[in-house]
């Protein structure tokens, strides 16, 4: 009843908002419909991109009931640029190959603008270098991004390593499978995103086969095979309307993706018309009529998304949006902020886990220099515990200065210790947790019975008779488990419920980086006993991980 009562609300507030002017945007023509797309800053590497136009949005008659001053006042206030002057956004991703993933942002301005104008969090860890004989704005952190302006009208936001990626390519442009495509495009639509899944295909199967699901659902995990590319486009300007169109290798896949699409509609339709049926029971002529309602819509919905197939292609189009379909649009975009959060989920998941290969790798040239991992925490003359492993560790993680800073032989919350907890560095910290402030870390190491951190001692090697391929070194712990990063505080396991504190960092279960510096997604339903043998480094059981 909830559902149906917010869909109706949603749906009448955007009509009310949108209506009077969408109603006539149909006969107008975009005269920057034509423009071509700028693809020279995009890599050859890159599988994704997303292209926007703020201005173009922003100041269109049709969209003369948005807030456009208060946007326009939170964005000078906040980040020093209004919005109104960004003439179009590129955003691009390319997948990791070695080190962290490359993202950049290309910001086009309307009007100059200089780089020291730019208001940045002061949590970024920026220095103010040199490139190009221009101000740069280095980020410190790999996956953290940089701000550099090539000229007075361009701005990009992108991790260090992939930014230079960029420059590089805009100065002698090297085509690939997304640039090509993207190529092709009129860029007339308000936003468009494009997708090229070819390159990427293995890891999203491999992600997928390791994704929990019912057997009803098995079936869906195919989705990546049969998909080439994809694109979207939806436009709120001119000629108003959105698309979504499939490119699959053959004929034969197209038709593959199109069964399993439209049984993928069927299933979600019988779902939410059982939840609706339950309000027909109800004695409320009202509630009733509201019931009718939902399953109306529902079934209308589930139509507009059936896609069309025309060769290789499967389409799904509306144009032509008007003042009496805007509710329903308000409704499909609240259908669609599940996968959008499943994908920001998807991409946090992946910064974790290289977060924690980060701190694997700092592990194992820490034992290059000492021989050996470190202990929990360094302890004083009478064995108290001092300071984490994560303090330690700082030196091997590019964070000699911050290391420097402490008092070795004094507990971590000491009158001059407890002053560096806000300076946490990022790597320690899981991009999906909810935790308030920038002091605790969901980063821990086993140290229970048998695991190579109990007690004082440093641990070698030779040690893990498990072998260090089959034995925990450090996990993501749930938000409520976290500690604050300097304290000499981990994963203390019960043996006989060793799960207590684990399983919930991601949808589904958790990272673990292991002692041969691998990094593997644990399920949250792993077999407890199972979970307990990757714990302990020489218990004689060993685990096969997928």
């Amino acid at each position: 009843m909830l559902r149906v009562r917010k869909g109706i609300v949603w749906g009448l507030a955007a009509l009310m908002a949108a209506g009077p002017s969408l109603g006539y945007a149909q006969e107008k023509t975009n005269p920057a419909a034509a423009r071509k797309l700028d693809v020279s800053y995009i890599t050859p590497g890159a599988v994704a991109a997303l292209v926007a136009h703020p201005r173009r949005v922003l100041t269109a008659p049709e969209m003369e009931m948005l807030p456009v001053e208060v946007l326009s006042a939170m964005g000078k206030q906040t980040l020093g640029i209004d919005p109104l002057d960004v003439e179009q956004v590129l955003a691009i991703v390319e997948p990791p190959e070695q080190g962290p993933p490359g993202y950049g942002v290309v910001f086009r301005l309307a009007k100059p603008f200089q780089l020291q104008a730019l208001k940045l969090p002061p949590y970024l860890p920026l220095v103010n270098t040199q490139l190009e004989g221009r101000l740069y704005r280095q980020s410190q952190q790999p996956l953290l991004p940089s701000f550099f302006m090539p000229d007075e009208q361009t701005l990009l936001v992108a991790n260090d390593a992939f930014l230079k990626k960029m420059l590089a390519n805009r100065k002698s442009p090297v085509g690939g499978a997304l640039s090509r495509l993207l190529g092709k495009t009129n860029n007339s639509s308000d936003v468009m995103l494009v997708a090229v899944l070819a390159p990427i295909r293995p890891m999203l199967s491999a992600e997928l086969a390791n994704v929990p699901a019912p057997p009803a659902l098995e079936k869906f995990k195919r989705l990546p095979e049969l998909i080439d590319a994809a694109k979207a486009d939806l436009s709120v300007t001119g000629k108003a309307g959105a698309s979504l169109v499939l490119l699959s290798s053959t004929e034969d896949d197209a038709q593959e993706l199109l069964a399993l699409l439209n049984e993928m509609l069927d299933m979600a339709q019988q779902a939410a018309l059982a939840e609706i049926n339950d309000e027909l029971e109800s004695d409320d002529p009202v509630q009733q009529a509201m019931a009718q309602y939902g399953q109306r819509t529902t079934r209308r919905l589930v139509d507009m998304f059936r896609p069309q197939r025309e060769g290789r292609k499967l389409r799904l189009a509306h144009d032509g949006i008007n003042g009496g379909n805007v509710a329903i649009i308000g409704i499909l975009v609240g259908m669609l902020l599940p996968a959008v959060q499943a994908a920001r989920e998807a991409a946090r998941r992946m910064q974790s886990s290289n977060n924690l290969k980060q701190i694997a790798l700092a592990m194992h040239n820490y034992y290059d220099t000492f021989n050996s991992f470190p202990s929990r925490a360094s302890f004083d003359e009478n064995g108290q515990p001092l300071l984490s492993w994560r303090v330690h560790l700082l030196p091997f993680l590019e964070q000699g200065a911050l290391y420097n800073q402490f008092h070795l032989d004094e507990p971590w919350n000491s009158e001059h210790n407890k002053k560096l907890l806000d300076s946490m560095p990022s790597i320690y910290r899981n991009p999906s947790s909810n935790l308030p402030g920038t002091t605790r870390s969901n980063y821990l190491a086993p140290t229970g019975p048998g695991s190579i951190f109990e007690g004082r001692n440093k641990t070698r090697f030779a040690q893990i008779t498990d072998g260090i391929s089959n034995t925990l070194l450090v996990l993501e712990a749930n938000d409520d488990a976290s500690v604050p990063w300097t304290a000499p505080d981990d994963f203390k396991y019960d043996p006989k419920n060793p799960l207590v504190g684990v399983g919930k960092a991601h949808p589904g279960g958790f990272n673990t980086a292991f002692a041969d510096g691998s990094i593997h997604f644990i399920a949250a339903t792993i077999d407890p006993g199972t979970f307990l043998h990757l714990l302990q480094m020489a218990d004689g059981k060993t685990v096969n991980l997928p």
